[in-house]
């Protein structure tokens, strides 16, 4: 699938984390309400509860401290997703991959436009789609994981708010918020020093995957128009996303440091996979 259409689904993705993640009642996010507060779409919020209350019992049973279940949780959570993450990664690199063999083949149907000619470019597609491996559908993948960031997100943002209140089966009032420097991590890092590591770690995360790796370079095709457009929007996202999510993170410590160790581990998740990727391509060469 093309880099186009990967934006369009990203941006899909994100409308639908504003729709599902604060659906809004009687003039309040659902970030204002504590654990086990009934309203909202019941999936998500049940999912909410089973997360919630599994930080707490990892907290409780590791100091007490709120962070340490929270970097515990979202440590399992990212390796729970690592297969998902893993199989889009490769689709995105199998694609890489296939380029300069699909760049011919739209050159060779350019300016055929009749039926015939475009059924058999279609074949020669699948074709090399096979030989690559590349599933047209695999960059929907990310979607699978959509509703656990959906609810770790709220986890992390109501977790504090449910101090001395009562929901479900855990005591949240016996958690403590403090990390380090901070007093409280439902409140905001008062030496910013967490949203500027959160800007720094997703800025060069994305840097990284957005690069392409030298072994699959290929200097013979020109980019089209479309691509040009398409690395320009990226580079654009570069800059904004890490902006938004810092500032975001400003308002919240416990979200900022949820995502220094989730783009870690992210970071880590691509490196691993780009090695394993570049073993494959070797090989497929030989």
């Amino acid at each position: 699938m093309r880099k186009s259409t990967r934006i369009q689904l990203l941006v899909v993705v994100l409308v639908l984390v504003i729709a599902l993640s604060a659906c809004t009642s009687g003039g309040k996010t659902m970030y204002d309400y504590p654990i086990g507060w009934e309203g909202g779409w019941a999936p998500v919020q049940w999912l909410v509860t089973q997360l919630a209350q599994f930080l707490y019992w990892i907290s409780m049973n590791l100091g007490e401290y709120y962070w340490v279940g929270l970097v515990v949780l979202t440590l399992i959570v990212r390796t729970v997703g690592w297969p998902i993450y893993a199989k889009s990664n490769q689709t995105t690199s199998n694609m890489q991959m296939a380029q300069p063999e699909l760049n011919r083949l739209q050159e060779k149907f350019k300016g055929r436009t009749d039926e015939v000619s475009q059924r058999k470019m279609q074949a020669e597609q699948m074709e090399i789609y096979k030989k690559y491996g590349i599933n047209p559908l695999g960059c929907l993948l990310p979607f699978a994981q959509m509703p656990i960031f959906i609810a770790m997100y709220q986890v992390v943002r109501r977790v504090p708010l449910s101090i001395g209140v009562a929901a479900g089966t855990a005591d949240y009032s016996a958690l403590k918020l403090n990390f380090l420097w901070i007093k409280d991590l439902g409140k905001g890092d008062p030496y910013y020093i967490l949203p500027i590591l959160v800007v720094a770690l997703m800025f060069f995360y994305q840097k990284y995957s957005m690069k392409k790796p030298e072994y699959l370079n290929n200097k013979k095709y020109e980019k089209s128009a479309t691509q040009s457009q398409t690395e320009q929007t990226m580079k654009i996202m570069m800059y904004m996303m890490p902006l938004m999510l810092g500032w975001i993170a400003i308002g919240n410590a416990g979200i900022a440091l949820y995502w220094v160790i989730g783009n870690a581990y992210q970071f880590l998740q691509t490196y691993v996979n780009r090695k394993q990727t570049a073993k494959k391509f070797l090989e497929l060469k030989e």
